[in-house]
């Protein structure tokens, strides 16, 4: 079970595509996630809001996890 306590941030990004490439091969690996979404307000310039992704997996898992993600870039 993959709880608030036995958890590490993996990746925080605000690109959509870039966070489901990373979720798909999270998951593809059979690893234990969650992920968080949080509206981020604009800039003063008056840009639109966007999304703040946050994915997390067990901690025990967290170098596999680093390691996945650097095959992806």
């Amino acid at each position: 079970m993959l709880g608030f306590w036995n958890r590490a941030e993996l990746l925080i990004t605000y690109d959509m595509k870039r966070f489901c490439q990373v979720r798909d091969a999270i998951q593809a690996a059979g690893l234990d996630y969650r992920y968080k979404t949080k509206p981020v307000s604009g800039s003063t310039l008056g840009t639109a809001s966007r999304l703040e992704y946050r994915l997390f997996v067990h901690r025990d898992n967290l170098e596999w996890a680093q390691t996945l993600l650097k095959e992806l870039r």
